[in-house]
């Protein structure tokens, strides 16, 4: 596959899983995807990366910012942006 356009994000994943932290890659990572004009039609979900929830015993923040990262992915696939 030939992919459109590329976009590095991954150095700016955190391995911790405190709300705090979570928080603060997400927004660094809607940083670089608000700026960047391939991600244009998803600026819609992209809010939601500043608004991690602090969840609960069941579904933390990492669990919320994995669905949010996933959804990422998927339309970077469709739209054919390679992410690194």
């Amino acid at each position: 596959m030939a992919w459109n356009h590329n976009v590095t994000i991954k150095h700016l994943f955190t391995q911790e899983e405190d709300h705090a932290s979570v928080q603060k890659s997400m927004n660094a990572i809607a940083d670089v995807l608000q700026n960047d004009i391939a991600f244009i039609l998803f600026l819609g979900t992209l809010r939601n990366f500043r608004s991690i929830p602090a969840g609960d015993d069941v579904f933390g923040p990492v669990d919320y910012a994995n669905r949010l990262l996933d959804q990422m992915y998927d339309f970077a696939n469709e739209y054919r942006i390679w992410i690194g």
